[in-house]
């Protein structure tokens, strides 16, 4: 212990002496005190913040790779966004039928026109129109290609990865989390849709 204390007074080379700590203590089987846990953490998460990669690319860094693997999960919530708001209109067009015409406000038969409109663009499209003003915005063919990806994820091992971090994490990292997310501009309001 007296090898981690002088290690923890170290005032030059400081990321250095973390990771011999960490390895004094991997190398002697010992549990690492609050404050080496601590300032290995910090420092991960600068190395993470200003990884250098190797590779060309868009997702060349693991942070990188973690933002995209979160917009597909955000385009792929939009499908499913979009798919119930469909499910709604069924419900919604079958209850009209059933009512006798003139029991059913002309407001409502607009409005129930107006989203089967919009629905008749097909699924990959709403959902594109659902992520205007949002950094997950995308093509409908990127959209399918995202809902595909986290579809086979999901029934694979592991969920995506974004389901592991919390907000206060990412925004450490420099990513978004869910509350600052904008919720786009979309051209109805589907809220409307009970």
């Amino acid at each position: 212990m007296r090898e981690l204390e002088s290690l923890r007074g170290l005032t030059e080379h400081k990321e250095i002496a973390i990771a011999r700590a960490m390895d004094y203590c991997v190398k002697n089987r010992i549990c690492p005190p609050e404050w080496l846990v601590e300032a290995a953490a910090s420092l991960l998460i600068d190395l993470l913040k200003h990884e250098r990669p190797t590779t060309r690319g868009r997702t060349a860094s693991c942070i990188a790779r973690l933002r995209h693997e979160m917009w597909d999960v955000e385009r792929w919530d939009a499908v499913k966004t979009v798919r119930e708001i469909r499910q709604r209109c069924k419900r919604e067009q079958t209850a009209q039928k059933a009512l006798p015409a003139a029991a059913v406000p002309e407001s409502h038969k607009k409005r129930l026109l107006k989203f089967r409109k919009w629905l008749n663009q097909g699924t990959f499209n709403c959902a594109a129109k659902l992520l205007v003003g949002r950094e997950a915005l995308a093509s409908a063919s990127t959209i399918n290609a995202s809902y595909k990806k986290i579809e086979a994820t999901r029934s694979g091992p592991t969920p995506p990865a974004g389901a592991w971090f919390d907000d206060p994490f990412l925004k450490q990292l420099g990513l978004q989390g869910s509350q600052e997310r904008t919720t786009g501009r979309n051209i109805l309001d589907i809220s409307d849709l009970t």
